[in-house]
């Protein structure tokens, strides 16, 4: 009976993982993975480029010593020299997403924003949630999506999608 369980725990959480991948990633995030940054599953070890000298990763991480059972996020940033509307400032920002395991995905918790970030800035910031950890009721696939709010082109709002690898908790 016992070997049936973990057969049957492993096929949703496969299902979980595979639904992320498959129907709820972007363009700009990374394979499925447990723990790590997007930069870390690329090919070239490279941020996700947002445009007007934006570059950005996302990371899911496992809270030390949690033995799975939460996450804290990370993110980092560079941006180009240079100044005007071709080089904005930004204010980058993180939440936690949960599969339901059909390829949908849905908010869980607000890892809040970062503060200002200006241009000319050469060297990634690693911005982190100030140990903030999130611990899920409920097993399954998660990911850190990061963002930020910036002017561009005249017109304030928030901007990109950097996903992290997908973690699961069961």
């Amino acid at each position: 009976m016992k070997k049936i369980s973990r057969i049957a725990r492993a096929a949703v959480v496969g299902t979980l993982a595979l639904g992320g991948v498959v129907a709820g990633t972007s363009n700009a995030s990374a394979a499925t993975s447990n723990w790590g940054c997007r930069s870390e599953h690329t090919q070239d070890g490279s941020f996700a480029y947002e445009g007007y000298g934006i570059h950005l990763d996302s990371c899911i991480e496992d809270q030390l010593g949690n033995n799975g059972r939460g996450f804290y996020a990370r993110i980092a940033v560079t941006l180009d020299p240079g100044s005007g509307p071709d080089h904005p400032a930004v204010f980058p920002c993180a939440q936690l997403w949960k599969s339901d395991g059909r390829g949908g995905w849905s908010y869980v918790h607000d890892y809040h924003c970062m503060g200002w970030y200006g241009p000319g800035t050469n060297d990634a910031i690693w911005i982190s949630d100030d140990g903030q950890n999130y611990n899920p009721d409920t097993g399954g696939a998660y990911v850190v999506r990061v963002g930020f709010w910036a002017t561009i082109n005249g017109k304030y709002g928030y901007y990109g999608d950097v996903e992290s690898p997908v973690a699961s908790v069961w």
